[in-house]
């Protein structure tokens, strides 16, 4: 009975963050605060309007104001505005600044974890696991002048998402918000201020530096990222060593073996670190390769023979040490990154939040913080239940099916309209065993292949082999 009291407990602290998002005199209080509320006769109230535009439109495509308007009425009968009177609340500097603090508010609670988190053997030995990645939402390009595209054949107009997630505690850490022409490799450096000592970090290569690479080391953090071409690699420190062709370097030295481990030192820094290659399958080459031709010839060439070769290679850089990680493993962690990418998935999907209308930017953000929000509430339900399902059922909650199951029936919006949040996590633990998990498949996801510490080059077969790496050492960690 003692797990139920905790299952119980960690809900209860949830839903108590929710319950505080939505509180309705601090609601009402930072509404006339912010000017969106100025009159106590006003018709909307800001409690009414929170609840308009995060919980009652989760998941829906962009609604009418004439349906916005029939929501309103149904969420406070009092609150009978015509489709013009809300137009215009909507459109106001005061409305996107208030829906921007309530979901900093909501993001702040989201930060305070209330429950262990889940940690698959190959992450056991760090702290924290931050995911990096980005995502764009388009806009009119009317707006191009306020949120600038990335150019191109892209749209004139987009916004950029920046979310940096612990994949440990399931919790967002960081959320920025800027226009689409942003680099990711700008934004390399803003995590640095937050590492701490046996933190790790994975991004793409989009955010490659090696200045954010050293600075992380420097941390006592730990970084694994794939290599960026064009970054020179180098055997030894000496000032008078050459760079190396790496796959002229790893044909000649590594033979017939799938997995290379060479110390390296890279870029004129001569940063110090692992570099772990994979002799990718001809099967996987041969899609890389057809890929690199196809972008090549949009543009009116063909591809480099050196980046062809480069292709037959999975690269990638770590300062982890071999104690920790083998070898085998460190291409199966890295897959661990595209957990963000389906997160990015169930945004858009599920939750809709790149579907945003309007010419005005007050109008964009009141939308999109509205959305946010809607999403870190979300997270905090799936959070819960991802716990629940690897702590008490062995297995892996479906994020997807958890999302569609919240906004069927309109549950979450009905049980905050009606502080019912207790009952709804009665609900979840009721139904999540039965419908609300991954099903069973030969193919293993990747927390399945985390925990059993699958090779890399072992998870490109068909039938993945339940393989222990090195199992006396993770043994002696666990004791």
């Amino acid at each position: 009975m003692k797990f139920i009291g905790n299952v119980r407990q960690v809900a209860g602290k949830i839903g108590g963050k929710i319950s505080g998002i939505f509180e309705k005199t601090k609601l009402n209080d930072l509404a006339g605060k912010i000017g969106f509320v100025q009159r106590s006769t006003s018709k909307i109230k800001g409690e009414d309007f929170v609840s308009l535009m995060t919980t009652e439109i989760l998941g829906e495509e962009p609604v009418t104001t004439e349906s916005l308007c029939d929501i309103l009425r149904q969420i406070n009968p009092e609150a009978d505005m015509t489709p013009q009177a809300l137009n215009e609340r909507i459109n106001r500097r005061e409305a996107a600044e208030y829906m921007k603090e309530v979901f900093k508010a909501a993001f702040l609670a989201n930060l305070a974890p209330v429950r262990s988190g889940i940690s698959p053997m190959l992450l056991s030995p760090f702290d924290r696991v931050f995911l990096e990645d980005s995502t764009q939402i388009t806009l009119h390009e009317k707006l191009a002048g306020e949120f600038r595209g990335s150019g191109g054949s892209a749209s004139k107009s987009a916004i950029k998402i920046d979310l940096t997630y612990d994949a440990k505690q399931e919790i967002f850490h960081k959320i920025l918000i800027d226009s689409g022409n942003i680099p990711d490799q700008s934004r390399a450096d803003e995590i640095l201020t937050e590492l701490r000592k046996n933190d790790l970090i994975l991004r793409d290569l989009g955010y490659f530096t090696l200045n954010s690479l050293s600075e992380i080391g420097e941390k006592n953090a730990f970084f694994l990222s794939r290599l960026l071409k064009g970054v020179n690699v180098y055997l030894s420190s000496d000032d008078d060593a050459i760079p190396v062709s790496l796959p002229k370097y790893l044909n000649k030295k590594s033979g017939s073996l799938t997995v290379t481990e060479t110390n390296v030192y890279l870029g004129e820094e001569k940063l110090p670190c692992r570099l772990v290659a994979y002799r990718l399958p001809d099967k996987v080459v041969t899609e890389r390769c057809g890929k690199a031709r196809n972008n090549a010839l949009k543009k009116g060439r063909q591809p480099p023979k050196d980046y062809l070769n480069w292709l037959r290679f999975g690269l990638f850089v770590t300062n982890v040490p071999s104690e920790i990680w083998e070898p085998e493993v460190i291409g199966t962690v890295y897959r661990l990154r595209w957990q963000i990418e389906l997160t990015f998935k169930y945004w858009k999907s599920l939750l809709k939040i790149h579907i945003i209308r309007g010419i005005r930017r007050e109008r964009v953000e009141c939308f999109l913080y509205g959305r946010l929000t809607a999403v870190v509430i979300v997270a905090m339900f799936c959070g819960y239940a991802s716990w629940y399902a690897y702590n008490y059922l062995e297995k892996e909650a479906s994020f997807h099916k958890l999302i569609n199951w919240l906004r069927r029936k309109d549950r979450l919006a009905k049980a905050v309209r009606s502080g019912s949040l207790n009952e709804l996590f009665g609900e979840l633990l009721k139904n999540i065993s039965k419908s609300l998990c991954k099903q069973k498949r030969k193919r293993r996801t990747t927390h399945q292949l985390l925990e059993e510490r699958i090779p890399y080059m072992d998870s490109f077969s068909p039938e993945t082999p339940k393989i222990i790496i090195n199992i006396e050492f993770y043994l002696k960690r666990l004791t």
